[in-house]
């Protein structure tokens, strides 16, 4: 599933593309998208694109004579959802197609082979918030960090991985960040140190800003909005390399369950 540095490539890559396109049709081609009521979109304009938490967010203007109309809507890329800009001169649907935004210019589309991918209409951006911290802006502080891990139990692996904490990790930069910091997954939250804290909130940043100039990691599904997948696996040091050597202390690459997820990690120098 696409984590912070695949969403925030995506977003990045749409806004340029689709910012300040009008909307001249839309339609929805599979009903699994329509849990919700789809509000009226023909002449709105696409404000801006970014990223909340792991949902690409669209902000729409207001309809024709209307001033005050807001509606965003989070799209969610789950396991193989792609939104796809197309130039002018696109002809047919591709397989897989669940929506498509025709626009003064071009079109927009969401393709996804697994349709397990979703929209959320929202007039109030608030609703679609996340409770956690987004830990590529600057609410994520040292001091920030401190208070969310005061007093935890949970093992530190698992506990990254709460969205209700710092939002858009998953497996794989949960791994990462942890081997970066030379933290052991096993480690109550609550239990780490001034300086282990200091290095954690580091290695997070980090991992995320590399991962975002290579957009993102692609081991199956994941591609960008231009289709291209994207190569920060190639600077993975434990996630998905177990039995190979740690690239630090050459120690073995360990895997272990932690509730019900995968966690890799090297026992040599992550005490």
């Amino acid at each position: 599933m696409p984590e912070l540095p695949e969403v925030e490539t995506v977003a990045r890559q749409l806004s340029p593309a689709v910012s300040g396109r009008r909307i001249e049709r839309f339609r929805i081609l599979d009903d699994l998208l329509r849990k919700e009521p789809t509000p009226p979109l023909r002449g709105r304009k696409i404000r801006s694109v970014f990223r909340l938490g792991k949902q690409v967010t669209f902000d729409f203007g207001p309809r024709p004579s209307r001033t005050d109309d807001p509606l965003w809507l989070l799209v969610h890329l789950r396991m193989t959802g792609r939104l796809i800009a197309e130039p002018e001169g696109g002809r047919g649907n591709p397989p897989h197609l669940r929506a498509l935004f025709t626009l003064d210019k071009g079109r927009l589309m969401f393709i996804d082979t697994r349709r397990f991918g979703t929209f959320r209409w929202v007039r109030d951006l608030e609703e679609g918030r996340p409770d956690g911290v987004d830990p590529v802006t600057p609410e994520f502080t040292p001091e920030r960090l401190d208070e969310l891990l005061e007093g935890s139990p949970s093992p530190i692996k698992p506990w990254l991985l709460r969205q209700d904490r710092i939002v858009g990790l998953g497996n794989i930069y949960a791994s990462e960040i942890l081997h970066v910091c030379k933290v052991s997954p096993h480690r109550a939250a609550g239990s780490l140190k001034p300086g282990e804290r200091k290095a954690l909130h580091k290695a997070t940043v980090e991992v995320l800003e590399r991962a975002i100039e290579n957009c993102g990691t692609t081991f199956s599904d994941f591609q960008d909005a231009r289709g291209v997948e994207g190569s920060y696996q190639q600077f993975l040091a434990v996630y998905a390399r177990e039995g190979e050597p740690c690239p630090r202390c050459k120690g073995t690459v360990e895997k272990i369950v932690q509730q019900q997820r995968s966690t890799f990690w090297c026992r040599g120098c992550q005490r």
